[in-house]
């Protein structure tokens, strides 16, 4: 019967950890793709945005929401989730913080002497073995 427990707000409350879980992970999307529109030390807060806004397709009150009143909110919209993903794709945040977990475990590795860093450099190719002999 836990199972079929409800929370105040009527969503099983299982529910409520999953919907603020994306709600903390949309905000740090939102806060991800403003730093990438950032153009400089002149840019203004609200400028940077409205044209993030414009890029997404996500409103600019909603961009305002994510960044200040995170507290108030207790789910995000899936159309925004869903839009922040494809932006964070399309600016390629993604590819780059892949590429930068994998520098740091390859340090690891190197700092351990492991004979694992190697044999993944054979595998991958010439183009990454160079990078690991460097």
């Amino acid at each position: 019967m836990s199972d079929k427990r409800v929370s105040k707000n009527g969503k099983k409350a299982s529910e409520d950890s999953m919907s603020m879980s994306a709600l903390n992970e949309a905000a740090g999307w939102a806060e991800e793709l403003m730093d990438a529109e950032w153009k400089g030390r002149k840019d203004k807060e609200n400028l940077v945005r409205y044209r993030l806004s414009r890029k997404v397709g996500v409103s600019e009150s909603y961009l305002f929401r994510l960044q200040y009143k995170l507290r108030e909110m207790n789910d995000v919209r899936g159309s925004v989730y869903r839009a922040l993903m494809l932006a964070r794709h399309a600016y390629g945040l993604v590819s780059q913080a892949g590429e930068n977990a994998y520098q740091e475990e390859k340090a690891l590795a190197d700092a351990r002497n492991s004979k694992m860093a190697g044999l993944a450099a054979v595998v991958a190719g010439p183009q990454i073995r160079k990078e690991m002999n460097q």
